[in-house]
């Protein structure tokens, strides 16, 4: 056995069973019950009961021992210089001793918050620093009974105690703080959360007649209980009466305002605060029940931004989990357990390659939150709740097993605007995890609906994320959102390849005029006006709404190789647009590793002269632009994208809209009807290069532009350091019976040219009703009909073809010999092709496919469908699929 550390007289690595329920009885002096009405503590964070089954982990565990050996290590130089010099360690707090009475404590130095200067960031540092320090060392006591960590954390607490009652809060109630005096905000979360743990650990040792460091009179004296408890009040005020709501901002204060609460010594007081943090808001402060509000119906997230969405969730499943912990559990809003459980669906929100989604200010990477995944585990394992202890078993289990996270890694200490939460390892994870070493498979199509994001996935069948197919559409207003328009992202080559331009610096032109924008998103740009009008930050825009799809989210598809989406957006916002716009993307995989999208978008406008612009932006080095006949001919023009006219900026209220007036290296084309294809090449990705070839049918009054967009954040290297290419397409007139129809096929490797040898556009009466694409895969010829029609009742017939078809959207497969293997009805009521006919049998729109792949049939419809094969064979089907496993 290895060597074991000291816990008070005996060492861990000798502990008999036997001792630990010895232990368990002992009621050490710092858990004493005060004579007075005073709760015994600690009982935040533990309770006397918890010590024995924390020792028995430190004992058992191996990942436990490395935590506790960590602890030990990282406050070892610090309780050893307390010990030989108390007041020399504390005067390493940034102190401001009095200028009129030397008798008087020191108080602490203001400090800023975010927008702190170099000398402000590093008295923040030390404090901070020193309060952490103060928390371990309150463990430690706690474990080990060894007074030198509970007299190193009990003068921590009284030099900023002393400190702090001698100094003014900012009453400011916008963002009045106490040390930080105008970042309330900043101050609950590095301060604020953590002072009140000092006490909780030690409360009991002080109470029993242990004296303090005074630095004001350099000997020890009795602690101040009563100033303790005025500033625990204090720090609950500021958050009840500071600051706004409606946003992350009040659960970011509820771990101070928690904490805080829980130290006051008053039962009555205590109990009457608490409804704050449970129950009941205020016009500066949502309580819990406000947040759970908000994640009502399973599977919904907080609705902001990716990083303030997550962190939103890790936050309140602490809270969660801490509330259930005290002695008796609190009750909590209904539906709590749905906060833990988000944590876990965020990851739906994830490209194959585990890249985020990109909407608003969210970041393309982010971790796993697996701190948040061990505490949501214990919680399920406390209150017995399966679906808790399985969902997050599995995912801790999956960490562990992937090399993405080791449970004995210690957690150091943090800085910044971060409550303090590493000594949870130790207090709070379970002893073992069970549960398989999975992740819930993800959903074919699934949504985010605050920002009006729907997705579609087709994962590869070999698992090769290379392979794999993804595509968002979203746009929506939100905190930290972005004015996007109906956007889309394209995934290809293991690599988000249709990307927007990400967030910025905040408050820098970069970010305000071009990166919140339509024009740094793949949308369309109305009369060269969209732009956004109220709610946050006056970036304010319709939500994307969703029209029709298949599978219908959390359904499963009703074929392996298919599945679209079709939403609609109204630009409305400001005079110049006034349109109405419907996107369908279509996902069409042809092999194990290939495949492709389709885009229609639909824009018109209500005003008489109009012009639509549709933009794509895609990693690589440029954007080349072909005819049938070569090189589409382009010429600069460098006033082609300006900022509309009247347009101002005014940080954080008004922009250069559309935000196209960063746009580099601008050429355009004369008017061309004919069809065109665009490739993107980024040779230098890695491991392989990448191409995104794309192929449009031309229409009458098209121009196409190609130029050079700022930098994409966070995109692989060295497209993180290199302008983005970017290519706009120019309707002049209505976009809606000549959409902007574009087949993208994603190809990696060192030719990076991929399968489709040919696309052309299916026409009837003049008006684009879809595709016909050809390829060539392992040497064999494909060729796929696409259908892609205005309305649910449209129609479709072509005689020569041999197609009939009712309904939105429908693909006709056929192979080599030009025999039909394969019909897939997205959302329609009749699919016929020479003599194969594909039919609903229910009132409304199905979504069917039939395989003849191998000389038999394969049909499967989510309603009643029958399928007439060219001999007059007939096959019916109820419906085969359901929901998808989750």
């Amino acid at each position: 056995m290895r060597k074991a550390r000291h816990i008070s007289n005996a060492t861990i690595g000798t502990i008999e069973p036997c001792v630990f329920l010895f232990l368990f009885l002992i009621v050490l002096p710092g858990f004493a019950r005060a004579a007075d009405s005073a709760p015994a503590r600690p009982m935040i964070w533990v309770t006397p009961a918890d010590r024995a089954p924390i020792l028995a982990k430190i004992e058992a565990q191996p990942w436990a021992r490395a935590a506790f050996d960590a602890m030990q290590a990282r406050v070892a130089d610090a309780v050893a210089q307390h010990q030989r010099d108390p007041d020399a360690f504390l005067r390493g707090l940034p102190l401001v001793p009095s200028r009129t009475d030397p008798s008087t404590h020191p108080t602490l130095a203001h400090i800023g918050g975010n927008q702190a200067s170099d000398a402000e960031s590093g008295a923040r540092g030390k404090l901070q620093r020193f309060l952490l320090i103060g928390i371990d060392c309150g463990v430690l006591y706690f474990l080990t009974g060894d007074e030198s960590y509970a007299r190193c954390t009990a003068d921590i607490l009284h030099a900023t105690v002393e400190a702090m009652v001698l100094m003014k809060p900012n009453e400011s109630a916008g963002n009045g703080g106490w040390i930080y005096p105008d970042d309330h905000l900043y101050e609950a979360r590095a301060l604020g959360a953590q002072v009140p743990l000092l006490y909780d650990f030690v409360a009991g040792h002080l109470r029993s007649g242990a004296t303090v460091h005074n630095l004001a009179v350099k000997r020890r004296v009795p602690f101040n209980f009563e100033n303790a408890q005025q500033v625990f009040r204090t720090y609950a005020r500021l958050a009840i009466e500071h600051g706004i709501i409606n946003a992350n901002w009040p659960v970011l204060e509820l771990p101070s305002l928690t904490h805080n609460v829980l130290a006051l010594d008053d039962p009555v007081e205590r109990t009457r605060l608490l409804a704050y943090v449970t129950h009941e808001d205020t016009p500066h402060q949502d309580s819990l029940k406000k947040v759970v509000a908000e994640y009502a119906k399973p599977g919904a997230v907080w609705p902001e931004s990716l990083q303030y969405s997550s962190g939103v969730s890790h936050l309140s499943t602490y809270l969660v989990a801490l509330l259930r912990r005290q002695t008796p559990a609190l009750a909590l809003p209904a539906g709590y357990e749905n906060i833990p459980l988000s944590l876990a669906r965020l990851r739906d929100f994830r490209f194959p390659n585990g890249e985020n989604i990109r909407f608003g200010d969210s970041p393309r990477r982010s971790g796993d939150g697996y701190d948040s995944y061990e505490i949501a585990y214990a919680l399920g394992v406390r209150e017995g709740d399966a679906a808790l202890h399985s969902t997050f078993g599995a995912l801790i289990n999956l960490g562990v097993e992937s090399g993405q996270y080791r449970r004995d890694t210690p957690r150091g200490h943090v800085s910044g605007a971060s409550p303090y939460f590493g000594p949870l390892q130790l207090l709070w994870y379970a002893p073992t995890v069970a549960g398989k070493r999975a992740a819930p498979a993800p959903r074919t199509t699934d949504e985010l609906g605050f920002v009006g994001a729907v997705l579609q996935r087709n994962l590869s069948p070999d698992g090769d994320p290379a392979h794999s197919l993804m595509a968002v559409v979203s746009g929506g207003a939100h905190v930290h959102s972005h004015a996007s328009g109906m956007a889309l992202e394209l995934f290809g080559a293991g690599h988000v390849l249709g990307t927007p331009a990400g967030k910025g610096t905040y408050t820098t032109d970069d970010h305000e005029n071009h990166r919140r924008l339509f024009a740094a998103y793949n949308c369309v740009i109305v009369n060269g006006a969209s732009r956004s009008d109220g709610g946050w930050v006056n970036l304010g825009i319709n939500t994307v709404e969703k029209i029709s799809l298949e599978p219908a989210i959390g359904a499963a598809p009703v074929s392996p190789n298919h599945s679209f989406t079709l939403t609609g957006f109204v630009d409305d916002k400001g005079p110049g647009a006034k349109a109405k716009q419907e996107r369908l993307v279509g996902l069409v995989r042809t092999s194990a590793s290939t495949g492709y999208y389709v885009d229609v978008f639909r824009s018109q406008s209500a005003l008489p002269d109009q012009f639509h612009d549709y933009l794509y932006h895609n990693l690589g080095e440029a954007a080349s632009v072909t005819t049938a006949t070569g090189p589409l001919p382009l010429t600069d023009s460098p006033k082609r994208f300006v900022a509309v006219a009247g347009a101002e900026w005014s940080r954080n209220r008004s922009y250069l809209f559309p935000g196209w007036h960063v746009f580099k290296s601008a050429q355009t084309s004369a008017p061309y009807a004919g069809d065109v294809a665009v490739n993107f090449t980024a040779a230098k990705l890695s491991p392989t290069p990448a191409a995104m070839c794309l192929f449009i049918p031309g229409a009458q009054g098209r121009e196409y532009s190609s130029a050079l967009a700022p930098l994409t954040k966070e995109a692989p290297a060295p497209y993180d350091k290199a302008p983005t290419p970017v290519l706009v397409i120019r309707q002049r007139g209505e976009a809606w019976t000549r959409p902007f129809a574009v087949i993208y096929e994603p190809s990696s490797g060192t030719s990076v040219s991929g399968a489709i040898r040919s696309v052309t556009a299916l026409t009837q009466r003049g008006e684009f009703a879809g595709f016909k694409v050809v390829s060539q895969i392992a040497e064999r010829s494909r060729t796929d009909y696409i259908l892609v029609l205005p309305t649910a009742d449209s129609a479709f017939a072509d005689a020569v073809l041999g197609i009939n078809f009712r309904g939105r959207y429908a693909v006709i497969t056929l192979n080599e010999r030009d025999e039909c293997v394969a019909l897939y009805l997205g959302a329609g009521s009749r699919l016929s092709f020479q003599g194969h006919e594909l039919s609903s049998l229910s009132a409304g729109p199905t979504a069917a496919a039939v395989d003849l792949r191998g000389g038999g049939v394969n049909l499967t419809a989510n309603s009643p469908a029958v399928f007439n094969g060219p001999r007059g064979k007939q096959f019916s089907r109820s419906p085969a699929v359901g929901t998808e496993v989750r």
